[in-house]
């Protein structure tokens, strides 16, 4: 279990998480590092495509930055791949970072957030190594799949709900009007949502993002 020290673990009444945020990662619970800018870079969607990824980006991105109470993490535009921790693409495209010792493994979902566990101690998730070289720091991919969306809306909800993820919610809810329900139907975080992250954001990680 990684040890953090007291300045990681912002001081400040927390929320109670409203359901229990490690269920998909076997009680791993991880995060990024306090006070992280988390920079995005999406690859752009094809021309012609009616469903604009960036659009579901961007929204997501506003969204989520509502939720710190402590600024422990902002999300913003990366410059370019090589400087962005986290990578969104459609599955219409080639992965764009390579999966490093983990095996990436989509199953046909229509979304999916991958990242791979570091050893040692404290433990640190890889930086993937980015498929076209020239270096990075990518820590965490998202992969959507527009196939699988009826709807802009739909797609947007798709892209949020992987966010979640992203952010350190490693879990599904089991109530269909919070975004982590396993099949979201909303395009923003619900309050037991928020409660969640918020509640992760104040503890101490087995793993750093």
């Amino acid at each position: 279990m990684l040890v953090v020290t007291a300045c990681d673990t912002p001081t400040g009444a927390r929320p109670d998480a409203a359901y229990d945020p490690t269920t998909l990662t076997g009680g791993l619970l991880y995060r990024w590092r306090s006070g992280t800018t988390i920079r995005v870079w999406t690859i752009s969607s094809a021309a012609g495509t009616s469903m604009d990824l960036g659009l579901a980006v961007r929204q997501a991105v506003v969204r989520w930055n509502a939720v710190p109470q402590f600024a422990e993490f902002t999300l913003t535009a990366a410059s370019s791949i090589h400087d962005a921790s986290v990578v969104v693409y459609d599955a219409e495209n080639a992965a764009p970072v390579s999966p490093g010792s983990c095996q990436f493994d989509a199953r046909g979902s229509a979304g999916y957030t991958y990242f791979c566990p570091g050893g040692g101690a404290p433990r640190q998730a890889e930086r993937l190594a980015v498929a076209n070289g020239g270096g990075g720091v990518v820590t965490v991919v998202i992969r959507v799949d527009r196939g699988r969306a009826s709807s802009q809306s739909a797609y947007n909800a798709i892209v949020a709900h992987e966010f979640g993820h992203a952010l350190g919610i490693g879990a599904h809810s089991d109530v269909s009007t919070d975004l982590m329900f396993g099949l979201p139907a909303v395009e923003r975080p619900s309050i037991r949502d928020i409660a969640t992250l918020r509640s992760v954001l104040g503890r101490p990680p087995g793993l750093t993002l």
